[in-house]
């Protein structure tokens, strides 16, 4: 008969996971399946505010962003019920796991017995099935945690590179950007969340993200259309490759302005797909796969001006074991071993 178990270093910290519907906090056992609201009730509250506005895109011209939206969906519908059994298994294994370690007092395997066998060892290379799980359990558990960088100008731009330190303002802990700066901890990310704080001080409110260097990166603004008491504001964005424009989008921003507007930005960045929310409403959705990983960046054009409060940046990973990583379940990969009776 054989057993199969694995020695698991498990670490639980706190998570600033907020609703995307009441802002609130999302507690540790609903973030394991779903990490942007803190109940069913406010994701379909949340889910029919997000569905209202890619309805609405369709007037706007945009008729890409509802099947978008609307496939982002299915695909979550799919997997959360397939992850949240993976994660009552998980957890079972993981329960077993160390009600055999504190039975037997062993810490690894110099302490399980003669009858050890490392899955990585000499008994896998010549085991093709085992070879075979070893190279998958490789392919789907991260080496290390994905990155989680919070940034909030208290230090000035160090960390960020482009241009002249100068170039860029700090008026009570809030930054103004100039010419482009790309935050360098973000460089060589390729899917991640990027989420942000910002107020436009004149005209227009811009970003940039999937910048490997200051001539390729995507951009997106803000930028107010018609001034007055209700301000009316679009959203724009295109790409620059070999430091030229492309592809330049322009849309009507779907939610209420006005002139002292806090805006909330995140940014999915995943694969080819991108999604902008923009104080908990999705504003715009589209593809493109001119720029495969970059980091995130803010500027802003002559006659513009903008202040940014903080930008935090998580890194994206698919699947449950991605997911449990980037929460910080796991601190540690799996160690596995097989034990032979």
């Amino acid at each position: 008969m054989t057993t199969f178990t694995g020695i698991l270093t498990v670490g639980i910290k706190e998570l600033s996971m907020r609703c995307g519907y009441c802002k609130g906090k999302i507690g540790f056992w609903r973030g394991l399946s779903d990490r942007e609201f803190c109940n069913e009730e406010h994701r379909r509250r949340g889910r029919a505010i997000s569905a209202r506005n890619a309805r609405e895109s369709l007037i706007y011209g945009d008729e890409d962003l509802y099947d978008l939206v609307q496939d982002e969906k299915k695909k979550k519908q799919k997997s959360s019920k397939l992850q949240a059994q993976i994660i009552v298994v998980l957890s079972t294994i993981m329960i077993g796991v160390l009600a055999f370690s504190a039975a037997t007092g062993s810490t690894g395997p110099q302490n399980l017995g003669p009858k050890a066998i490392s899955l990585t060892g000499e008994f896998a290379k010549s085991n093709p099935i085992v070879a075979q799980a070893n190279e998958y359990l490789k392919g789907i558990i991260p080496s290390e945690s994905p990155v989680k960088i919070h940034e909030d100008f208290s230090q000035g731009v160090k960390g960020w590179v482009g241009g002249r330190a100068s170039e860029w303002d700090s008026d009570k802990g809030r930054m103004k950007p100039s010419s482009l700066k790309i935050w360098k901890p973000s460089v060589k990310l390729a899917d991640y969340r990027m989420e942000f704080e910002g107020q436009i001080d004149k005209n227009a409110m811009s970003w940039a993200f999937r910048a490997p260097d200051l001539r390729n990166y995507y951009a997106t603004k803000i930028v107010v259309r018609k001034n007055g008491s209700l301000p009316v504001a679009d959203i724009v964005r295109y790409a620059v490759v070999n430091g030229f424009e492309r592809d330049r989008q322009r849309l009507p921003l779907p939610i209420s302005v006005r002139p002292d507007t806090l805006y909330h930005v995140q940014m999915s960045v995943r694969g080819e797909h991108f999604v902008t929310r923009v104080n908990g409403q999705i504003v715009d959705a589209w593809t493109d796969s001119k720029l495969k990983r970059g980091g995130v960046g803010f500027f802003a054009e002559k006659g513009e001006s903008s202040s940014i409060h903080w930008v935090d940046v998580r890194e994206e990973r698919e699947g449950i074991f991605g997911r449990l990583f980037a929460m910080g379940f796991f601190v540690s990969p799996v160690n596995l071993y097989v034990i032979t009776d």
